[in-house]
């Protein structure tokens, strides 16, 4: 009898700890949108030249990133790699692409693209809807078992 109390107790507990995960993430998506959005807008926009294509070795394989090359007002030239890669490659050397660079430290900059902009608010909300149907299973178990139990 303790037993199945502490089974449809650990179904309650899965699903609430689920349920909170899932509010968690969904937040943190959210925050993490509006952040970088934020940071973009408070960005100069300029026009840059991808120079270079470089391969970067993460832990599981490798990616393509591009090296791009702008100009700011006072006339320097800033070179910076990108971020975010891709294999194949999804730029090509000469593709003119806009660019965001912090002002205050010109190599802070980035290729505008919609990837910089949603890549973790989008991972953080497909963990939450992971999340959500943990805690709507646990729950709904919970709910099969507590309404079945003498």
């Amino acid at each position: 009898m303790a037993v199945h109390r502490l089974e449809i107790s650990m179904f309650l507990f899965m699903g609430l700890g689920s349920g909170l995960a899932a509010l968690g993430l969904f937040i943190g998506g959210i925050w993490a949108y509006f952040s970088q959005q934020r940071k973009m807008a408070g960005r100069v926009a300029s026009v840059g030249t991808v120079v270079e294509l470089t391969t970067q070795v993460t832990t599981s394989s490798s990616i393509i990133c591009p090296v791009v090359e702008f100009t700011i007002p006072s006339g320097e030239k800033i070179r910076f790699t990108s971020e975010f890669g891709a294999r194949p490659a999804k730029h090509r050397i000469g593709q003119s692409v806009n660019v965001r660079y912090d002002s205050a430290d010109p190599q802070k900059a980035e290729i505008e693209s919609t990837m910089t902009l949603w890549l973790v608010p989008l991972i953080l909300a497909c963990m939450g809807i992971i999340a959500c149907c943990l805690a709507i299973a646990f729950l709904g178990f919970y709910g099969l078992i507590a309404s079945s139990s003498p």
